[in-house]
């Protein structure tokens, strides 16, 4: 190839790649409304596990959602249901969230803390998660998370 063609050619590349990488970024805009949206569907989550409710849990994730338990198993979204409505949990309190948006994907992470009154006894937990949410049919829904428990 001709020196005189191999400068143009990169140059191209560059402001090509470049260019498809802006157009990839969403508008900080965008990102930021994703942000408070998923930061609001996290903390409706943690009310919803607090306050036993099921139908509030099933609006935020998907049919087709898994987690995995700080045990290190694998958990359907009817099984974590039924274990919110037999939970005992008597307080929850949300700490830090990060939200990182990819287009139509987004994973959270962040941290809380539970209390849960059984057999007449009280404990507090903290935990930290990773929530991986994806836009369908132009809502956000949960897919997969990832719970650990810090003791």
């Amino acid at each position: 190839m001709p020196e005189r063609l191999i400068v143009p050619i990169c140059s191209l590349t560059l402001v090509l790649s470049v260019a498809m990488t802006l157009r990839a970024q969403p508008p900080q805009a965008d990102s930021d409304a994703v942000s408070q949206t998923l930061q609001a569907a996290e903390k409706a989550w943690l009310n919803a596990e607090k306050n036993h409710d099921t139908a509030a849990f099933e609006k935020i994730v998907a049919d087709d959602w898994i987690a995995i338990t700080p045990e290190g198993k694998r958990q359907t979204k009817g099984e974590r249901a039924a274990e919110i409505k037999a939970a005992h949990t008597t307080s929850a309190t949300m700490g830090d969230m990060k939200v990182r948006v990819f287009g139509d994907a987004a994973v959270v992470t962040g941290t809380d803390d539970e209390t849960s009154m059984e057999d007449g006894k009280q404990s507090t937990d903290h935990y930290v998660w990773t929530d991986v949410f994806v836009k369908r049919n132009g809502k956000w829904l949960a897919v997969a998370s990832q719970t650990v428990q810090i003791k």
